[in-house]
């Protein structure tokens, strides 16, 4: 059985300088923001479990935080058995090849019902909720899963979505234009009716990232969960809703209420994925009518904008792998790099390409994902996931008068600050070698002498490692 205990234990046994426990107090209040981010700074993305965590108003808390669950790619290709670069590809066919669906089981036995509040016993101030950055009006839900269901047919759906907790009883929720739950509320409202939803907190990784995955409408996050997991994932009637609403019995938290049609209320700002502050947009509220927990639950958290929102890529990466291999073959590799917030720009890898491959690679790329901005195609001599070989080959092997695409009028996320309205301008470069002609070759040492090389027998361990590292 997967969950996040089971998980943080394994890790803990198998590998514990991935684990970090910070058991001295840390505030809500953004300290814990600059503590993430001072390590990430260093590149180091250790699961961190603030075991002492104190509220905005000095109030220490009973329950621990977790940061940085999701934050390292290399984590994630464990968990998917594969290497670092192959995770988009290998997500890609897991969620494609392979669906277990959902076991419903008794309350009883499900851990995230151990603890049940109602009315006047909720309050979501008792959670470790963050204030993640200095315009952010208040601790807010990152790392939830607010899920709802298609009233016409009952299917579930699940999606990231950030929350503002205004009260002890009271959540806004920004359920952006495109997201599925969005065309759900949208569908509740037309009819005039409120929406049930409920947002799970805490899970193993990989039920994580079986929630992200990118589905047709309506289509059930549960069962690509599982097929993740490789087990079925457990599920439980909600307290408010039953059978109506099914939420994963092994989760944490779980807040459950309605979300009010036909109101919106003031939400935000907040520190978006884009790196820059999102504005305030009117949204609706979500009453919460009951919240269930483990007697000692982990509060799962995601930095917003930096590494540990990084993996939501993965999701991305395996919807253009999947739409761009068919129409071009000699595609290799997907990467959405941090540097483009892990959204806005994709590194494309091709092999041996043949003349318009790389244009119509950026074509289809472009439309995969409205968030996608500016699309850069590559050999495969290039490594696309070191970005000195990336800028070398846009330094090198491009003409921008011949290979830059540009699409005006293009959709766009609202988020990104450039924006103007909803529409935005699209582009790609073709940073491949013009095909079947002659290229001058890249320096390299003859494969013989590297064969022969070891560094040991002229700088040893200790004096390379005290070489100041130096920017490039």
């Amino acid at each position: 059985m997967l969950d996040l205990h089971q998980y943080l234990e394994s890790l803990r046994r198998e590998s514990p300088q991935e684990v970090l426990t910070v058991a001295e107090p840390v505030s809500l209040n953004q300290e814990v923001t600059a503590i993430v981010k001072a390590l990430e700074a260093e590149r180091k993305l250790p699961v961190l479990v603030f075991t002492h965590p104190v509220a905005a108003d000095g109030r220490p808390l009973a329950y621990p935080l977790v940061m940085n669950l999701m934050a390292s790619r290399r984590r994630s290709a464990r968990l998917l058995d594969t290497d670092f670069s192959q995770v988009g590809q290998v997500y890609a066919r897991r969620i494609r090849e392979r669906r277990v669906e959902p076991i419903v089981i008794d309350r009883d036995a499900a851990p995230v019902k151990q603890v049940v509040k109602r009315g006047p016993d909720i309050d979501l101030f008792e959670f470790p909720a963050m204030v993640h950055f200095q315009m952010d009006p208040g601790p807010y839900i990152s790392g939830g899963f607010l899920t709802t269901v298609d009233p016409d047919t009952g299917i579930d759906n699940t999606s990231l979505q950030r929350g503002w907790i205004v009260r002890k009883d009271a959540i806004r929720c920004y359920l952006t234009t495109y997201s599925h739950n969005r065309w759900n509320f949208n569908k509740y409202e037309a009819k005039g009716e409120d929406m049930p939803v409920a947002y799970w907190i805490g899970h193993h990784p990989l039920a994580y990232l079986g929630g992200q995955a990118r589905l047709d409408y309506p289509e059930s996050h549960y069962a690509a969960m599982g097929g993740l997991m490789g087990e079925p994932l457990r599920l439980v009637p909600s307290e408010t809703f039953g059978r109506d609403l099914l939420v994963p019995a092994d989760a944490e938290v779980v807040i459950e209420g309605w979300l009010r049609h036909g109101r919106r209320y003031p939400e935000g700002p907040f520190g978006e994925y884009t790196g820059y502050t999102g504005p305030q947009i009117p949204n609706p509220e979500l009453e919460v009518t009951a919240v269930t927990h483990r007697r000692q639950p982990y509060w799962m958290n995601i930095l917003v904008g930096g590494a540990d929102n990084h993996w939501g890529s993965y999701a991305i990466e395996a919807v253009i792998y999947e739409a761009v291999k068919p129409r071009v073959p000699s595609l290799q590799a997907v990467y959405l790099p941090m540097s483009g917030q892990a959204r806005f720009h994709v590194y494309l890898q091709l092999h041996d390409p043949n003349p318009g491959d790389a244009r119509e690679a950026i074509m289809v790329t472009l439309t995969t994902d409205y968030r996608v901005k500016h699309v850069f195609v590559f050999d495969d001599d290039i490594d696309i996931f070191n970005e000195q070989e990336c800028l070398f080959a846009l330094a090198t092997r491009t003409q921008w008068d011949r290979d830059v695409m540009i699409f005006p009028n293009t959709r766009g996320s609202a988020l990104d600050p450039s924006v103007a309205g909803v529409l935005t301008t699209k582009g790609g470069i073709d940073c491949t070698k013009p095909p079947k002609t002659a290229w001058a070759e890249r320096n390299r040492v003859d494969p013989r002498v590297l064969e022969q090389f070891d560094l040991r027998r002229w700088v040893s361990a200790g004096q390379e490692a005290a070489i100041p590292l130096e920017r490039q």
